[in-house]
């Protein structure tokens, strides 16, 4: 069935047994994260870190221990239930323990990432100083290494992570309540400044929860391998966290050797046979490249059941080329399993059906840009192919609030409009190239919706209203599924027209010159469009520029007004790697990219 723009998808019930003897109970389980790890015990399962070819084993029995002995340090260092504790820890054995550490002694876990470029160190001692001067922690526990960029930024000292595990454990640990803050979960920042999400217990182990439902995984079963950094949610959340809960074996690999050499995460899932494994789509765009033959052939991918992604749009010919691709090496492309989640959601909101693969709909983009309306085509010149995130994870709800509109009575328990038809002025259920759907404001509601924004009254007033999370993102929900298709703030508005920036930017791979995934694009306040890209001048065609505008203008059917050229390295990111559109717009209109372009008509 298709749920139209302002619909409400029912919440299905689950009372599964958790597996800490607990019972869900309304969408919350009241048992905190803390309860959870004093009842680790495995000493034959546990997280495994990657040092080039060898690992170093920690049992999840051995991982409670150490956590706990860290937790009693932090109290007699001073720290008291409810302090905030800035993490900026390189290490990732050493983030752990002290994360699970503060869990235990009732300390507010902040997660700040370490610089990855001493190039951009003054925009991050900003960021530091920003998230220090909202969460005011009762100190930042870091690396050597880091003392003298955490005292420029903040005025103060760290504390040494090895001091304190070498300190007397005579505190006492806590037990929290399901509904205090767990930890805060500031936002990279990729559209605009960092806000410190309030994730509580309880939001975590229902989001665990309905994300083990769908996922169905199993210790016994299960290997989880992940690159991805500890210090943002699909990493911390996904990769550690629900590992952790349900005592899954899981290997992590440094972030930094994922970026020198990409293929490692392969080689780690095909070494352990992994069966789980997530990453943004620019990843898996990288390994598909990166992978020689001689590689395939002695790699074995036939254990991966779900390869996740998400935290960034996903392009479907990048899922289907890495299919193809590592088919040789027996991946099964039914295991790719676009998501879609938020750090206000705590994590998962919506998962495409374990073994479905790849599923997408082609829209008419002129229907879908000028009016907002999705309507179904076969093929044609201007058709946009959107990819299915899936169904809700158990225990949402979603609706659809399009621009100037309040969004629309939800739906009967069997799923249909209360009176059989379309809510008013919304488009209904109709065959192909009739309209279904509308594009809108994706808002959700639910028992992982976070309490709001750290010490931010009007920012969380503006974002979370009567129980719903207005998430910003645009999408839809087409035959129980929902799809997203940008941001709200993103939108590219040229001659009255709305444009979605991956739409453009997707339209450059390919041109030789273009760094893959290194171009931006944006509108400006008086209806520009600009386009800027990372290029290598000793390898780029002199007329990139007006290549870059010919594709686009084929790709969309809009010339770019300004095409940018920049140096590799140029383009804001975050520190999850997202482009910084916002950012790049402000240095545009400052003159402060350092490069070349000129107007392209």
């Amino acid at each position: 069935m298709s749920h139209g723009a302002g619909a409400e998808i029912p919440v299905r019930q689950n009372n599964a047994p958790l597996p800490w003897g607990v019972r869900a109970r309304g969408g919350f389980q009241h048992v905190s994260l803390s309860r959870v790890i004093a009842r680790l015990s495995s000493t034959s399962r546990g997280f495994n870190f990657v040092s080039g070819d060898s690992t170093d084993f920690l049992s999840f029995a051995e991982l409670k221990a150490a956590g706990e002995d860290f937790g009693r340090r932090l109290a007699s260092a001073g720290f008291q239930r409810g302090d905030r504790g800035i993490l900026m820890l390189s290490g990732q054995r050493e983030f752990i323990i002290a994360f699970v550490g503060m869990v235990r002694a009732g300390v507010i876990p902040v997660p700040v990432f370490p610089p990855a470029m001493l190039t951009r160190i003054e925009a991050y001692r900003e960021r530091l100083h920003s998230i220090h001067s909202s969460c005011l922690p009762r100190h930042i526990v870091a690396d050597d290494a880091l003392f003298d960029i955490c005292v420029e930024a903040v005025g103060e000292k760290p504390v040494n992570f090895a001091e304190l595990a070498a300190g007397a454990p005579t505190g006492e640990l806590v037990e929290p309540d399901g509904g205090e803050p767990l930890f805060l979960q500031y936002t990279s920042g990729s559209t605009a400044s960092p806000k410190g999400v309030v994730v509580t217990h309880d939001n975590l182990l229902e989001n665990l929860r309905s994300m083990n439902e769908a996922l169905g995984t199993s210790p016994e079963r299960d290997r989880f391998v992940s690159w991805l950094p500890l210090y943002h949610d699909m990493g911390l959340i996904g990769c550690m966290l629900g590992p952790l809960v349900y005592e899954i074996p899981a290997w992590f690999i440094p972030p930094y050797d994922f970026a020198r050499r990409p293929t490692t995460w392969l080689d780690w899932m095909s070494r352990v046979s992994g069966t789980f494994s997530y990453a943004p789509n620019f990843a898996y765009e990288l390994v598909t490249r990166r992978a020689t033959d001689k590689q395939l052939v002695g790699w074995d991918l036939s254990a991966w059941r779900v390869a996740g992604v998400g935290a960034e749009p996903v392009r479907p010919g990048t899922m289907r080329e890495f299919g193809e691709r590592f088919a040789a090496a027996g991946f099964d492309a039914a295991a790719i399993t676009p998501s879609y989640g938020l750090a206000e959601g705590t994590l998962g909101v919506a998962f495409t059906p374990i073994g479905q693969g790849l599923r997408t709909l082609s829209v008419d983009a002129a229907a879908l840009s000028e009016r907002g309306v999705v309507r179904p085509v076969e093929a044609g010149v201007d058709v946009r192919e959107i990819v299915s995130c899936g169904p809700l994870l158990s225990g949402w709800e979603i609706r659809i609030r399009a621009a100037s509109q309040e969004p629309a009575d939800g739906e009967s328990a069997d799923g249909e409009p209360a009176d059989g038809e379309p809510a008013e002025g919304q488009p209904g259920a109709g065959s192909a190239g009739e309209p279904v759907s509308a594009e809108g404001q994706i808002e959700i509601r639910g028992a992982s919706v976070a309490r709001g924004y750290w010490e931010a009254p009007e920012l969380t007033g503006e974002t979370f209203q009567d129980g719903w999370l207005r998430t910003g993102d645009l999408g839809f929900v087409h035959e129980g599924e929902v799809y997203v298709t940008g941001r709200t703030k993103d939108l590219v508005i040229h001659h009255g027209r709305n444009y979605h920036p991956t739409d453009i930017e997707w339209a450059c791979l390919g041109l030789p010159g273009v760094r893959p995934d290194h171009v931006i694009a944006f509108g400006t306040p008086d209806e520009r469009l600009v386009v800027v890209a990372e290029h290598k001048p000793a390898s780029s065609p002199p007329d990139l520029a007006r290549q870059i505008a010919t594709r686009v203008r084929g790709a969309v059917g809009v010339t770019p007004d300004d095409v940018v050229l920049v140096r590799p390295g140029t383009l804001p990111k975050t520190s999850s790697g997202k482009l910084r559109r916002a950012a790049c717009r402000d240095a545009y209109s400052r003159n402060a990219l350092a490069g070349h372009g000129g107007a392209q008509q």
